[in-house]
């Protein structure tokens, strides 16, 4: 049975890499079970196809996601949990780098093949966010803003600026700027103050 498991966790850790590199639509199985050295049918003894692997990948990784920015939002002045809000997506994507990276693809192709499980997920943070902007116009510090603008605006540089750490080097190994080899927890607190800067009344 330990085996049976490790051979799963190991079906999910080569997905996520796979995924990552190169979207849903242009992995297959085959290539993943060449990964781990099995055959595809050992996929399927875990998995009934494609799809059930990539919502199961994607949607533990969002469900995480979502259980970690509500729990670290969860109390404090609007504007407090606005920064940890954005702190804590920006943590996630440092701890977990391939999600960051099938989450820029899903976002370039406007969620096309992000399951529903995932949205609901999403959909979680989405929902806090809207009530900390809200309680931050109650309280008379944030101006009205849109919550899924204010999402992108989170959630966009962050994925960009994680995924891009290798362009970002050779064009650095180029262009002398400081900017260019930032540190990405860095970018994290310099988006959170401009955000919340930027809502503010």
């Amino acid at each position: 049975m330990r085996d049976t498991q490790n051979k799963k966790d190991e079906i999910i850790s080569m997905a996520m890499e796979v995924f990552a590199k190169r979207g849903y639509e242009g992995t297959t199985l085959d290539e993943i079970a060449g990964y781990c050295n099995i055959t595809k049918p050992a996929i399927y003894y875990h998995f009934k196809n494609k799809l059930a692997l990539y919502e199961y990948v994607l949607c533990t990784q969002f469900e995480e996601m979502a259980k970690r920015i509500l729990e670290h939002t969860d109390s404090g002045s609007a504007e407090e949990r606005l920064r940890a809000y954005i702190v804590t997506f920006g943590q996630y994507l440092i701890d977990n780098p391939t999600f960051s990276a099938i989450f820029s693809r899903e976002i370039s192709i406007g969620g096309a093949t992000l399951p529903q499980g995932c949205i609901d997920e999403l959909s979680k943070t989405l929902k806090r966010l809207s009530k900390i902007l809200e309680d931050g116009v109650k309280e008379g510090i944030f101006q009205d803003e849109n919550p899924f603008l204010v999402q992108m605006m989170i959630v966009t540089p962050l994925s960009a600026y994680h995924t891009t750490k290798p362009l970002r080097q050779k064009v650095a190994d180029i262009v002398d700027n400081k900017y260019l080899t930032v540190e990405f927890a860095d970018v994290v607190d310099s988006l959170a103050e401009k955000i919340i800067s930027a809502i503010k009344i």
